[in-house]
């Protein structure tokens, strides 16, 4: 696989992207919480992942041939199912993916629970979140995956990619998926992305933050670590979901332990 296509499938992630290999922002600045000492304090600093381009020679001329970088698309879908057994399920998923080239979705990740298996996580990236609704709401659709053995309600969720700062050469990690109701996402988002040190400290080596498209009112969070206890020890702990509160949550976190698995952009 070419590296730019690697580093994009790894990127695929971000509950939530809003760009590959860094964080959306980064801040010089150590807040009155940092000085109290809150769990949630920002770095003192923040580093560009990719070092700046040396300035062009004065009469260089233009470089021919070189494609764009790369961007993700602006919008996600989350689909959480339970299925009977997971290689029936993939067998079907697997064949109906020209049916997700022809919605417009431009990749995907899989991801299984920690606890159970069983339970499988869709990340769907679009361009256009209209015509993902259509296909994931497709009558078609839904009859496929109850013959492939989805049992239960399948949970869907669309959301608009808000920022992540995750590292594309980590793969396989351990993730929580978090949904939150919130009383301001923006005022919520820079209290997120302040607590990079307090992540950092826990073990969480990657994030992805998203607001869903229709109840504005709702994030979802994802964080990656390299080893489950880690994060399944900082989204319980007390002083998280206390940081959390104090950020505008509104009441429990919805929260769902997994496995990072198959990464793929379609062509």
């Amino acid at each position: 696989m070419p590296m730019r296509q690697l580093i994009l499938s790894v990127c695929l992630f971000a509950l939530l992207i809003a760009g590959c290999g860094g964080s959306t922002e980064a801040t010089s600045e150590t807040t009155p919480a940092a000085a109290a000492g809150d769990p949630n304090t920002p770095a003192t600093s923040g580093a560009e992942l990719t070092a700046a381009e040396p300035p062009a020679p004065e009469h260089a001329e233009p470089a021919a041939n070189v494609a764009p970088e790369p961007q993700m698309p602006p919008y996600g879908s989350m689909v959480v199912q339970k299925v009977k057994n997971y290689e029936t399920w993939k067998t079907a998923w697997d064949a109906d993916a020209q049916a997700r080239k022809d919605a417009g979705l431009t990749g995907h990740m899989l991801m299984r629970g920690t606890a159970d298996p069983n339970v499988v996580v869709v990340w769907l990236p679009t361009s256009d979140i209209e015509k993902a609704k259509a296909y994931l709401g497709n009558k078609e659709l839904k009859d496929k995956l109850k013959q492939a053995g989805v049992q239960g309600k399948v949970d869907v969720t669309y959301a608009s990619l808000a920022g992540a700062q995750m590292d594309p050469k980590k793969q396989g990690l351990s993730g929580a998926l978090l949904t939150a109701k919130v009383k301001d996402f923006a005022a919520f988002k820079t209290a997120f992305e302040s607590g990079t040190q307090a992540r950092t400290d826990a073990g969480i080596v990657g994030y992805g933050l998203s607001q869903d498209v229709t109840d504005k009112s709702v994030a979802y969070m994802y964080l990656q670590s390299e080893e489950p206890a880690k994060v399944k020890t900082y989204v319980e702990a007390k002083e998280t979901k206390q940081a959390w509160k104090d950020a505008g949550v509104v009441g429990p976190a919805k929260v769902t332990l997994v496995t990072e698995g198959e990464m793929a952009m379609y062509p």
